[in-house]
């Protein structure tokens, strides 16, 4: 098995960092041992991570000393969980012949203003603007004489934008590019490999990083996904685009496998859905702020048991008849 594929995807992530917990935390029972060599051995990604996070100890030293004291220093006051997290977040940076170092992660970890798994938070800006964080984000101002720039590394914002008295531009940086918001409402996801825009009110300009002159006016109900080199056609905005900032999920007849994507970013731990589940569906309007009894509701009204390995860990399969 070849060890060198592309990045690790951020769900695999997840659940490897689940198990550095657990092992930081205590010893692994008999049950939990082989429950972690059934993952290891089910997909050769996860063997991946999990060697990578066995290398770790071998090449943390190579990280350079001015970040490397700020994330990996392990003072006395951190506990063994948020140390697990942070390996966690190595786990993408490190491969297994050496290191690499990548911008934008080590940002979202240093960044100003952030929020944890489940975390919302609302900051009223220095001018009068309205920032909202949701779960797991992170960002950074940078406000001057010229301009006012909201830089996001990682996770969603909303944004509601305030008149300023120097008319100073409104701006949104993430990995792919550039917003200027034009007197407006919106909100921003940063995906691994594009940007996603929903515009509430007004109109925002996308000006894709690597080609500026591509630059297009998103207009209010519509949506957009852009990476570094171009912009998608805009769609009509979806109703999930900011029913987040009311505490909210929609679904009407959507998958299941897709519900579950969107809540677990709500939750800590682990959500799998099986192959079984392919043909369930979910419709109604579910309070975010409590995901385990979304869980709950979805068992008792869809044909689906839920196994629990631990209380952080899940898996959903279509109920045997």
């Amino acid at each position: 098995m070849s060890l060198n594929p592309a990045d690790i995807p951020e769900n695999v992530i997840k659940e490897v960092v689940m198990w550095l917990v657990k092992v930081q935390d205590d010893d692994l029972t008999t049950q939990e041992q082989q429950t972690l060599l059934a993952w290891r051995n089910e997909n050769h990604l996860h063997e991946l991570a999990w060697q990578r996070a066995e290398n770790l100890g071998m090449t943390l030293q190579k990280i350079p000393p001015d970040i490397g004291k700020q994330v990996l220093g392990r003072p006395a006051t951190m506990d063994r969980r948020e140390f697990a997290k942070h390996l966690g977040l190595l786990l993408t940076l490190v491969p297994i012949g050496g290191i690499t170092y990548k911008y934008a992660p080590w940002q979202a970890v240093l960044a100003d203003i952030k929020t944890s798994t489940g975390e919302q938070r609302t900051i009223q800006l220095a001018d009068g603007s309205q920032l909202m964080l949701n779960t797991d984000s992170a960002v950074d101002l940078a406000f001057n004489d010229t301009q006012r720039l909201v830089k996001l590394y990682r996770g969603e914002i909303y944004i509601k934008t305030a008149k300023d008295s120097a008319q100073r531009p409104f701006l949104v940086q993430t990995a792919q590019g550039r917003l200027h918001a034009l007197g407006t409402e919106f909100v921003v996801r940063q995906h691994a490999d594009y940007s996603y825009l929903g515009v509430i009110e007004n109109a925002v300009d996308v000006l894709p990083k690597d080609d500026p002159e591509q630059s297009q006016i998103i207009e209010k109900g519509q949506q957009t996904r852009f990476d570094s080199t171009g912009i998608e056609a805009p769609s009509p905005l979806d109703d999930n685009a900011n029913a987040w900032i009311n505490g909210v999920i929609y679904a009407d007849n959507m998958p299941l496998s897709e519900f579950i994507n969107y809540l677990k970013r709500y939750r800590t731990g682990v959500i799998t859905c099986d192959e079984s589940c392919h043909d369930i569906y979910v419709s109604g309007s579910f309070q975010i702020n409590d995901p385990d009894h979304i869980l709950h509701v979805l068992e008792k009204t869809r044909p689906i048991e839920i196994e629990w390995r631990t209380r952080f860990w899940a898996k959903i399969s279509k109920k045997q008849r």
